[in-house]
């Protein structure tokens, strides 16, 4: 019941309130007994002084004649209700005459009488005849009366003493409340401190103990909140020195080889395609000859202006200015997004153009990347179309590149698609839990689940980030293009929920080790797609490793209250959080102070680029920042020992890459006779060190 503890304030009541109840509780019992043993007393005085006045009295009526007129007068005496009974004997004992009163009904509770027992006690008076001792009175009260005066007294007592409890408990409370206010103030502010909330406390507490620690609390939050700013803006200043251009405040060409380099990696992961682009603003010498270096330089941003606003439309696609006339941009296309947007591309240049610009306002030029090929190279095709453009004044610049797998088409991708959603629409959404894991197994077919560890300095796990890879008829697909064809046919929550699905169902043969999943940023703001994986989970865990959900930087920064929600929602089930990409934006890291986040993946483009002194001094940064308010930070792309060896010297939390362990295909490491009871924790040995990915 109290596994997690018991608060202070139930604490403090319990002490308080059974200190009070065994006070009020003792102090009733000894005012009740002191009231009996009065009136023991008090019966035994009323029979002493009974037993003497009669004895007197009938003392001359000893003789075997008077006896009768002295058992009269006790009979007058006994009458009156007061006595148990009265006994004359004489020297011999025998008695002469005796008169007894039944107990009879007190009008008193039966354990009332049972706890407080009165005994009166038998008082003697010796009768003389004359000089001679003629026998012996025994007298003793009736407690009939004395049991009524005790109850009437106890219940009295009873009520003040219940009054007086009463009114002390409510005093108690009051003062009690008044205390622990601001300790639950202090409470709320610790818990804040744990989520990466860093707030104030206003309360300037009463009580001195308590103020203190306010004071302390807070100044301690003042001053991380003081370093917090000043890393940050130290890393915001170095990001901008080293990564973005001071004219038009674009990404320079340094960020944007760090960029292509990350991205070119990527493929052996997701088999993603890219387009590179080129914009050159070929009037720049013309206009800087006839209108001076100003009218040049607000032809640049211009230029900016313009394809900043084209470039920014599309997801995870950023314009990069590379020289003083040339910009690029990246962006994860697929081969129709890459047409329209060579034709937005054209129709904004020629709208621009006018008899101002002698050699046009600008060029562009866009291909596809080839797996593994230099940047260089791809720059180089780009160049020569553009002068080919130029020359043929020519609007469009799509460049066709070689060697490309093969396009499906729409009538295809509508094929390909409903195989992925259909089965999970029509068998898997409805089953129940005890037949879910049966429901997915025709999904192994259709998805391959991939696993690759993230490590710390002592090589031991701190989770496995997994990933699904798409096949159709022994062919793999592009994650990218899957998904892209899927949201444009509007079948895209279906996928992620079928992708959730199969990967909720392979890991039902994990136990222990931490698995992450990571979330698309569409799924992140989709209100019913999240209660929907939550409900899941929820329907599920029992039979789940403990898992964290990882999402990108730019997804987190698309909505910061329901990236809120949904960290908070997964706290709830004990989920973990990782934000990957962080830095990629080249924007402002404030915002993880308030995200309540476990880790922090920096951007693959600053893992390449490790051995430059600046990147060096701007990742070791972001590590103090991250320190500094609790969250974890990890290096994933690591192509090699040597890029490994220097996270290591900054303290890193963990590591992530083929130049650890490579990405593994999950039936790999199911044992070939397993059941699906087979249940196992993931352990680095089912992990290759070799730095070439596993063949499928």
């Amino acid at each position: 019941m109290f596994s997690k503890g018991m608060s202070l304030r139930v604490q403090l009541y319990l002490l308080i309130g059974c200190l009070s109840i065994f006070s009020f509780g003792a102090a009733f019992y000894n005012n009740v007994s002191n009231m009996r043993g009065y009136l023991n007393e008090q019966l035994a005085s009323h029979a002493q002084g009974a037993a003497h006045s009669l004895g007197l009295s009938i003392s001359p009526y000893m003789d075997e004649e008077g006896l009768v007129i002295a058992e009269t007068m006790t009979n007058a005496i006994f009458d009156s209700g007061y006595y148990q009974h009265i006994t004359f004997t004489d020297l011999d004992g025998k008695v002469l005459f005796e008169r007894t009163n039944p107990q009879g009904n007190f009008a008193v509770p039966e354990w009332f009488i049972s706890w407080f027992t009165l005994h009166p006690p038998v008082m003697t008076s010796e009768v003389s005849d004359g000089w001679r001792i003629a026998g012996k009175l025994e007298v003793q009260s009736h407690a009939g009366t004395s049991y009524k005066s005790l109850w009437d007294h106890a219940v009295s007592n009873l009520t003040s003493t219940l009054f007086q409890l009463v009114i002390a408990l409510l005093c108690t409370y009051f003062i009690l409340k008044s205390v622990l206010t601001p300790l639950n103030s202090i409470e709320k502010q610790a818990e804040s401190v744990i989520q990466k909330r860093f707030e104030l406390n206003p309360i300037k507490p009463f009580t001195t103990e308590l103020r203190t620690l306010v004071n302390a609390i807070n100044r301690m939050i003042e001053n991380i909140q003081r370093s917090f700013n000043e890393h940050t803006q130290l890393a915001e200043t170095l990001s901008r020195e080293v990564y973005i251009d001071s004219h038009t405040g674009l990404p320079n060409r340094r960020a944007l080889l760090k960029k292509f380099e990350s991205i070119q990696a990527e493929y052996e992961q997701h088999g993603n395609r890219f387009y590179l682009g080129l914009l050159s603003m070929t009037s720049l010498k013309q206009v800087n000859d006839d209108e001076g270096y100003g009218s040049g330089d607000d032809y640049i941003l211009s230029g900016a202006q313009l394809f900043s606003k084209q470039i920014n439309s599309l997801q995870e696609s950023t314009l990069y200015r590379i020289s003083g006339s040339e910009f690029a941009f990246l962006s994860s296309l697929t081969e129709d997004e890459a047409k329209e947007v060579d034709e937005h591309i054209a129709a904004s240049i020629l709208i621009e153009s006018s008899s101002r610009f002698g050699n046009g306002f600008a060029k562009h030029s866009l291909t596809r990347v080839n797996h593994q090929e230099d940047f260089a190279d791809v720059v180089m095709r780009l160049d020569n179309q553009l002068v080919h453009n130029q020359y043929a004044d020519k609007a469009k610049g799509l460049v066709s590149a070689q060697g490309m797998q093969k396009n499906h088409s729409r009538e295809e991708w509508v094929g390909i698609l409903t195989q992925f959603t259909d089965y999970f629409k029509n068998e898997i959404n409805h089953s129940s839990s005890k037949d879910f894991a049966i429901k997915c197994i025709p999904l192994d077919k259709l998805f391959d689940l991939m696993l690759q560890p993230v490590v710390d300095d002592n090589q031991s796990i701190l989770y496995v980030e997994s990933f699904v890879r798409f096949k159709i008829a022994g062919e793999n697909l592009s994650t990218l293009d899957v998904f892209a064809m899927a949201e444009r046919l509007g079948l895209l929550q279906d996928l992620e929920q079928a992708v959730v699905c199969f990967i909720f169902y392979k890991l039902q043969h994990i136990e222990h080790t931490r698995v992450a999943i990571n979330i698309s940023n569409r799924a992140l703001h989709n209100p019913v797609f999240t209660d929907w994986l939550f409900d899941l989970y929820q329907k599920l865990h029992r039979t789940l490793p403990p898992l964290l959900y990882e999402f990108n930087e730019s997804g987190a920064m698309l909505s910061l209250e329901s990236t809120e929600k949904f960290i908070s929602r997964a706290k709830q089930l004990d989920i973990d959080i990782a934000i990957e990409r962080f830095g990629s934006s080249l924007s402002s890291f404030c915002y993880i102070r308030n995200l309540n986040i476990d880790y922090i993946k920096i951007d693959p483009s600053y893992v390449r680029d490790i051995a430059e002194s600046d990147t060096r001094f701007f990742v070791q940064t972001v590590i103090q920042i991250c320190h500094g308010i609790g969250i974890k930070i990890i290096a994933p792309q690591v192509e090699s020992v040597v890029i490994g060896e220097h996270f290591s010297l900054m303290n890193i939390d963990g590591l992530q890459g083929n130049g650890l362990y490579a990405v593994r295909n999950f039936s790999t490491i199911i044992p070939a006779n397993a059941t699906s009871t087979w249940i196992s924790a993931l352990q680095l040995n089912n992990f290759s060190h070799s730095t070439n990915i596993e063949a499928e």
